[in-house]
């Protein structure tokens, strides 16, 4: 039986390449008016509606300069699908307890801020401080808003969303349950894993113009689910110690009856594990797909459950990747970014240098990325549609 190596996770791997670039966070606080952030998102977006197709022309490399971001030397930003805003996590990171929900605690140690990207002119813009403290970012985004989370004790805890262009707070899900991991379509649908304070174990919410539904076996952890585009949900499940990725269609009345399900590690399962699984690259779920570093394998692999080749692996070593054109990827090891399609051993490499990739939905700059640089990280676009 394969067994997964008890310690030395994903994150180990991707913090180490990250965390030896860094040092101390950085938080800024800066004075910018409503109508000057308003202003840059205005002219940032007629920017790009008339140059949709156009080849940058102001650099000779494959990427150009965009942005540096403030970065805590753990969370990764999250970005907004057409790569023009940043979410940053600043502060003390939360403990893992708090961040996979045995631990309910308010924390007061996260301060949240909202960066405009410039990928036309590499303009730096002022960001924008959320005033609320003790917020935990999502893994999702859409271009309107970020979505966060705020633990609050015996209160339970929240789902919100922060507008990009203004800082205003919208509470979503707020009750005395644990509402935890939220994720968002296209169609501003919202699924989530929800518990009772008391209970230890998650079941899936779903939150749509119809309403809301329930997903539950009655016996297994339901964590850190995914849309892949609007209609199918991948979420992972804990139980006995089994760690599995399972595919719901949630056009289905019932979508536990169209459970599809990859077993990913077959004891000691815990949602720590999960969490680590999950979280390598920020999802871009307008894609059919998405890839996962697989514990087992020690690489980012790619599930095709209706193909013949059901799992297909990714380059060795590598620890993040996002879809790119013609069911390519853009795949990162601690000292390149490949192009690699599925089936290849290899890829065509991009960059010699470590960088975390992220899809977008601009046809100028098809991907951005993430690299550090002391307690920043410096984002470069990059065009894969030439």
């Amino acid at each position: 039986m394969l067994r997964v190596r008890p310690i030395h996770y994903l994150s180990t791997a991707l913090l180490s390449v990250l965390t030896s670039c860094g040092s101390a966070s950085l938080t800024t606080r800066p004075e910018l008016s409503e109508t000057d952030r308003s202003d840059a998102i205005k002219t940032l977006n007629e920017a790009i509606r008339p140059a949709v197709g156009a080849k940058i022309t102001t650099s000779t490399e494959i990427d150009w300069f965009t942005g540096v971001l403030p970065w805590d030397r753990f969370t990764l930003p999250l970005i907004s699908p057409n790569g023009l805003h940043a979410a940053v996590q600043l502060g003390t990171t939360p403990s893992m307890h708090s961040l996979c929900c045995t631990n309910n605690l308010p924390i007061d140690s996260t301060a949240i801020e909202l960066h405009i990207l410039d990928p036309i002119q590499g303009r730096r813009i002022s960001p924008l401080h959320i005033g609320m403290e003790g917020l935990i970012l999502s893994q999702t985004a859409n271009d309107q808003v970020a979505l966060v989370e705020f633990p609050n004790g015996e209160f339970g805890r929240s789902i919100g969303q922060i507008e990009w262009a203004t800082g205003n707070i919208t509470w979503l899900v707020e009750n005395e349950q644990v509402n935890a991991f939220p994720t968002m379509n296209g169609e501003g649908d919202l699924a989530w894993s929800q518990k009772s304070l008391s209970k230890n174990r998650f079941y899936l919410a779903i939150k749509n113009a119809r309403g809301l539904r329930r997903i539950d076996d009655g016996e297994s952890d339901w964590v850190l689910p995914k849309f892949l585009g609007n209609d199918k949900l991948r979420v992972f499940k804990i139980n006995s110690g089994k760690l599995s990725l399972v595919e719901l269609d949630l056009r289905a009345r019932d979508p536990l009856l169209t459970a599809i399900s990859l077993p990913i590690v077959e004891e000691g399962a815990t949602r720590n594990l999960a969490w680590q699984v999950a979280t390598t690259n920020q999802n871009a779920y307008w894609h059919s797909t998405h890839a996962f570093y697989h514990p087992i394998f020690h690489r980012m692999v790619v599930w095709n459950p209706n193909q013949a080749e059901e799992v297909v692996m990714l380059v060795h070593g590598s620890i993040a990747a996002t879809p790119a054109i013609d069911e390519s990827w853009l795949v990162a090891t601690d000292n390149r970014i490949v192009r690699q399609k599925l089936g290849d051993e290899e890829g065509i490499r991009l960059r010699n240098n470590f960088a975390i990739p992220i899809a977008t939905t601009s046809k100028q700059w098809t991907h951005l990325l993430l690299i550090p640089d002391g307690n920043r990280l410096q984002v470069r676009a990059l065009n894969l549609d030439d």
